[in-house]
């Protein structure tokens, strides 16, 4: 493996059964795999730390397409933050609830703003905004309402 530095990690032996379980279950190969991401996912939550950090990623919401208003309030709220948004797409859940993925970029503090407004509108059951650093690729959620 070139280019690859071993290290030793020490754990209690309930902490790392309780790892190889968590990695079995999501499929890793490898503790070192796990761990690598581990610490990718460290070092890209630095950056998502940063509200001015140029960011890209998606909201999804859930929410009650029969409350009064709330159709109009949210596509308000876009086109206020038009600037940030790409597209968006539109899913009929059942009768009476909606799902919306809003595809977003822009400066990390807008995007949480734009996040946080949308889960304050009445009726909205579920928002998250997931979003992707451009330099690292790793996702990371930031749940507003879940």
């Amino acid at each position: 493996m070139d280019g690859v530095t071993r290290i030793g990690v020490s754990l209690e032996p309930e902490l790392l059964k309780e790892f190889d379980k968590l990695i079995s279950k999501k499929g890793y190969v490898s503790r070192s795999e796990a761990i690598r991401d581990l610490v990718r996912d460290s070092l890209a939550e630095n950056e998502w730390k940063n509200d001015k950090e140029y960011m890209s990623g998606v909201i999804v919401m859930v929410y009650e397409h029969e409350v009064t208003g709330i159709g109009e309030k949210l596509t308000v709220l876009q086109h206020d933050r038009m600037q940030n948004i790409n597209t968006s797409i539109h899913v009929h859940l059942d009768h009476d609830r909606c799902m919306e993925v809003i595809i977003v970029e822009g400066e990390l503090g807008q995007l949480k703003a734009l996040a946080n407004d949308i889960s304050a509108v009445k009726g909205v059951l579920r928002c998250k905004l997931t979003m992707a650093s451009r330099s690292t690729g790793h996702l990371h959620h930031i749940g507003s309402r879940s």
